[in-house]
Parts: C-alpha cells; sequence; structure tokens
C-alpha cells in the first residue's frame, strides 16, 4: 500500500504539544506519550522500538504508555512485548504505564501482567505514584470496568497525571486530576483525507485525538503507534511530546 493511498502505518510523525494547565505547579515537565502499540509480531515491535527512540530523543522527564501492549499472549505477541519492554529499560527514561482492554482480551491476560511486572516500566493499576513533583495515576482498564477511580489519594500534588486507556471516559474520573492521557482510538486509524475519522471504537469516538481542554479534566488523546487492523489510512502514528505548564 503506497502513498498513492495515504496507507503508511510506519510513518511514525513526532507531534509536540505545549498544554496550557489550570491545576498545574510543575511548569516545564516534559512527557513522552506512546500508545497503543499493538505489538504482536517483529514489524509491529521494530515500529514500537522506533517510536521509543523517536522518544527518547526529545529527551522527556517520563515515559507514559496507557495500554494496549498486545492483541494476543501467544509466544510471539510475548516475545514482542519483550523485546519493546527492553528497549524502553535502555533509555534509562522513568516509564509507567496501565492495561488497556486488548491487554485483558487475550487468552491469558496473566501472561501480560507478568511481562510487564518483570519489567522496570512501572505497571499502575488503579495506583499513584510520586514522581519529580507530580503524581502520576494510573487507572486500570474501563472497558473490563477494572478502573478503580477511589485510589487516587487524599494526599497528592497539584499537578496530577492520569493514565486511562479510553478517552471518552474522562467524564468519571476524579476532578482534581491535573490532565489525563489516553489512547484507544486510534485518531480513528481509518480516515478520509485531512484526518477525518470514519469510525472510532466504543469509548473512543467523542474525544479521538489531540488536546480537550474543555473536558471534565483536561484530556490529550494520542493517535497512538500500532494498529488494530492491516493499515493506517490519513491518520499517521504518533509519538506525542507533551510539555506541560500551568496556565
Amino acid at each position: 500500500m503506497g502513498a498513492a493511498w495515504g496507507v503508511d502505518s510506519n510513518d511514525l510523525r513526532v507531534e509536540r504539544s505545549t498544554l496550557d494547565l489550570p491545576n498545574w505547579d510543575a511548569d516545564g515537565f516534559k512527557v513522552a506519550l506512546l500508545a497503543d502499540l499493538h505489538c504482536n509480531n517483529k514489524e509491529a515491535a521494530d515500529r514500537a522500538i522506533r517510536a521509543v527512540q523517536m522518544a527518547k530523543d526529545e529527551k522527556p522527564d517520563c515515559l507514559v504508555l496507557p495500554g494496549d501492549f498486545v492483541n494476543y499472549s501467544r509466544d510471539e505477541s510475548i516475545h514482542s512485548l519483550k523485546s519493546v519492554l527492553r528497549a524502553i529499560e535502555e533509555t534509562g527514561i522513568p516509564s509507567f504505564c496501565t492495561m488497556g482492554n486488548h491487554d485483558y482480551w487475550v487468552d491469558h491476560p496473566q501472561k501480560v501482567l507478568r511481562t510487564l511486572g518483570k519489567s522496570k516500566v512501572k505497571l499502575l493499576r488503579n495506583e499513584a505514584v510520586e514522581f519529580s513533583g507530580v503524581t502520576i495515576f494510573g487507572i486500570d482498564d474501563g472497558i473490563l470496568r477494572k478502573c478503580d477511580h477511589s485510589k487516587l489519594p487524599s494526599k497528592h500534588s497539584r499537578s496530577t497525571l492520569a493514565l486511562f486507556h479510553e478517552p471518552d471516559m474522562v467524564d468519571d474520573v476524579d476532578p482534581r486530576i491535573s490532565l489525563m492521557v489516553a489512547g484507544h482510538s486510534h485518531g480513528g486509524e481509518i480516515c478520509l483525507p485531512f484526518q477525518i475519522p470514519i469510525y472510532a471504537p466504543k469509548y473512543g469516538r467523542k474525544y479521538i485525538k489531540g488536546f480537550y481542554p474543555k473536558a471534565k479534566v483536561p484530556l490529550y488523546v494520542t493517535r497512538g503507534i500500532g494498529i488494530s487492523g492491516r493499515v493506517r489510512l490519513f491518520c499517521p502514528p504518533e509519538v506525542s511530546i507533551l510539555t506541560l505548564k500551568g496556565a
């Protein structure tokens, strides 16, 4: 599939955004956001590893990955996931992740959980950690009803970053969150020219891509790295670099 059709699933783009947030103190904090790796085979893993290197080159303070690492728990997919996790570890960038719906829909989700748990990428399942003056709150998957919004600690930084796979579920999150980042929608993945989506998945239809400052809490939705089908059309994969400032 060539450029004449607007298709290039490997045409990774770095999207840099400075977000002004009304509830944020950690001015200049830089986040690299990589979602929806879907690293089911070597080709997909190679794309994800290239995205990791592109993120590293931006010198972020941390790397966050809000779910959908794989679609299968077969050996090939788990091996591919391990290779991507090693690449993340080798960057030396503090990294945090949550689970997505596809990570639970595999035949053996415990394989995915074990693989993530053995890596240096910190898996947050309704847990918060403090990092460089920022509270990072990882919310477990919403479609599988694994999420528990009550787990945001009563004592947390004014600068609170939430990772939650499904963007439309922003309406359910704690209003004390400063910024939520999500994936899931793939930006529509198959779009008309100018990135006009034809279809988006459930819970990724209201907020499809980009920054939504007027959501319940400010929300950024990345187009993601991998593909859930066979191609992308007029919707290139995205390495999101977010510089966060107080409004």
